[in-house]
């Protein structure tokens, strides 16, 4: 039988999940600046075994967000500009008149149709959906700001005030495994670092060397982007691919694809398993399975909240549940 910890902490997750769902946009804000915080932590703790705390604290701070910052500058007008670049080749191909496409068999007729007709409808759909997201991701930018500059002073009010989360009989456990959930977390995120590291500089050197524009911007996005596990690389596979196509043709886009290939590779089986394997402690099938449900119930939020919340319930069942710790 659950004691009342452990029914308080169930309730916090439904209240928490219920949020992300009525709110994906602040809560993702939110998630994202935690993550953030912990990110600048990591070479934060780097730089302080050479250098005064303080100093190492500022650097990291203008590293990351330094980086954070010309990847976004950078992100849209390169999608933008190759997107125009990309629709320009594919529109200077030669389209069969009226009277050679009665000559074609009819299957590849439809096919032609439809796929212009899809092409269209995705475009404009695309569109909308973007216009109509503006004024939240305006918001969420803006909570993104205030969560990462107020995030020192918050973890300090928040661990100030954690013994109120939980009763009396309760509060030594309640807090025990609220910390022991969000270390061992923030010990994911570090490790996370120098895998992100690793893929970037990967991304970043071959995309150099096969000619690939943009090559140092492309490696700072996979750096970026590689802290959403797994899945980050789709993130930088978009502007890689189309600066690959439109500046070497199909040649360009295989090579593109090999990269990434790769890259996702060597992470799966060599980096994150070597990195990871005492951060977590959990299987590396369990991580995509999760990522991938909690991206289909609660779209790219569900992709940041799904390894806190396997993590979350992990330790609520051996706290509360087993009582084995």
């Amino acid at each position: 039988m659950l004691s009342q910890g452990g029914w308080l902490s169930l309730i916090y997750l439904v209240v928490f999940l219920f949020l992300a769902h009525f709110s994906p946009f602040i809560i993702a804000a939110l998630i994202l600046g935690v993550f953030l915080s912990m990110l600048i932590e990591a070479p934060q703790n780097l730089f302080s075994k050479v250098m005064n705390s303080k100093l190492s604290a500022v650097l990291s701070h203008i590293l990351v967000l330094g980086l954070v910052l010309y990847a976004a500058i950078t992100f849209f007008p390169v999608i933008i500009n190759e997107g125009r670049t990309l629709f320009s080749m594919l529109s200077s191909l030669t389209i069969p008149q009226e009277e050679a496409l009665t000559q074609l068999p009819e299957w590849l007729v439809t096919f032609i149709n439809d796929l212009n007709k899809n092409l269209s409808d995705f475009a404009l759909g695309l569109m909308n959906q973007l216009l109509s997201s503006i004024p939240n991701l305006i918001t969420s930018a803006i909570v993104l700001v205030v969560t990462t500059a107020a995030i020192g002073s918050l973890k300090t009010i928040t661990k100030n005030n954690l013994w109120k989360l939980y009763p009396v009989n309760d509060r030594e456990k309640g807090l025990k495994f609220i910390k022991d959930t969000y270390s061992q977390f923030e010990r994911f995120v570090h490790g996370q670092f120098l895998t992100a590291i690793m893929v970037g500089t990967f991304i970043g050197l071959t995309s150099f060397i096969f000619r690939i524009p943009s090559a140092l911007f492309l490696g700072i996005l996979a750096w970026i982007t590689d802290f959403i596990p797994y899945l980050g690389v789709v993130i930088s596979a978009v502007p890689l691919l189309m600066l690959a196509f439109t500046e070497n043709g199909l040649i360009g886009l295989i090579i593109g694809l090999a990269i990434l290939t790769i890259a996702n590779q060597l992470e799966m089986w060599f980096f994150s398993p070597r990195i990871q394997s005492n951060a977590l402690d959990l299987h590396w099938f369990v991580i995509i399975i999760s990522i991938l449900l909690f991206g289909e119930l609660f779209s790219f939020l569900g992709i940041l909240i799904a390894l806190p919340i396997v993590v979350y319930l992990r330790n609520f069942w051996e706290y509360f549940v087993l009582k084995i710790k």
